[in-house]
């Protein structure tokens, strides 16, 4: 496969993924205007997901923040040494801690516990240090990333980083002071007052956020982004998602950092 076949079939591949977005179609296997991704570079992912990008900022839509994925200790530099690939969040599925959100179009869904972290000033270029990514982030926040699992994990690299590596929202709670190091701390996840899940953070479990953070950037600059004051990003799920199989009460506490709860209905 060329990057000049993923190109010239890239507008049907964008259009078929801002609909799953959407919730307009569903798909299980691989259609016919994925196939040129099949054995395409995670780059030409990332540049599929900025067309998708394209259309949703073209109904006016804007992106509230990033997801940074493969920080775990699994997946680390799976396309290159210090590669991190990004993935979109609208600013209109972005909710304060205890909303009330719909399951609706929130497809094979998971409820995933992240540290969040609030840009006070611009991060643009490709050479960001951890320590100029540390300097811009204004806050910290505990976070629930909610994900649609529009395409299954069987599926193409490029696809799934093309469709914004699942994302469909997030959930933030209270804004705290920047720590030095966010190591070592304790998260337990709640599915209706019942426990689903606890550990803690650390390079076992993650990459450091703030690093995380300044990787992110190269990629985003070389696609034409930049991380702009406002924006909110999440760099990781610490725990296994909690299924949004039902209606559910969810909560995760982070330590001195707090918590964060949300309701699906």
């Amino acid at each position: 496969m060329t990057n000049e076949a993923v190109v010239t079939e890239s507008d049907d591949a964008a259009a078929l993924l801002f609909s799953l977005a959407r919730a307009e179609v569903v798909v299980d296997a691989l259609p016919p205007a994925l196939e040129p991704y099949a054995a395409a570079a995670p780059d030409d992912g990332l540049a599929l997901q900025t067309k998708v990008i394209e259309r949703w900022r073209a109904l006016g839509e804007d992106i509230g923040g990033w997801k940074v994925a493969w920080t775990s200790r699994a997946m680390r530099d799976s396309g290159g040494k210090d590669f991190r690939p990004f993935g979109y969040i609208l600013a209109s599925r972005m909710f304060p801690t205890g909303s009330t959100v719909s399951r609706e179009g929130i497809y094979r869904g998971q409820v995933e516990s992240e540290i969040c972290l609030t840009i006070g000033s611009r991060l643009s270029g490709e050479h960001v240090t951890r320590d100029e990514a540390f300097a811009a982030v204004e806050s910290v926040s505990p976070a629930f990333e909610i994900n649609a699992r529009r395409l299954a994990n069987t599926m193409p690299l490029a696809c799934r980083i093309g469709n914004g590596l699942n994302n469909w929202g997030l959930v933030v709670g209270p804004a705290g002071t920047p720590p030095d190091s966010l190591d070592g701390i304790v998260v337990e996840q709640f599915r209706d007052g019942e426990p689903a899940g606890a550990g803690r953070t650390g390079e076992d479990i993650l990459d450091d956020p703030y690093l995380s953070l300044a990787r992110v950037v190269t990629q985003l600059s070389r696609h034409g982004f930049a991380i702009e004051p406002g924006q909110r990003i999440i760099t990781g799920s610490i725990l296994p998602g909690m299924a949004t199989d039902g209606v559910g009460h969810f909560e995760a506490s982070f330590g001195d950092l707090g918590s964060v709860a949300v309701d699906l209905v």
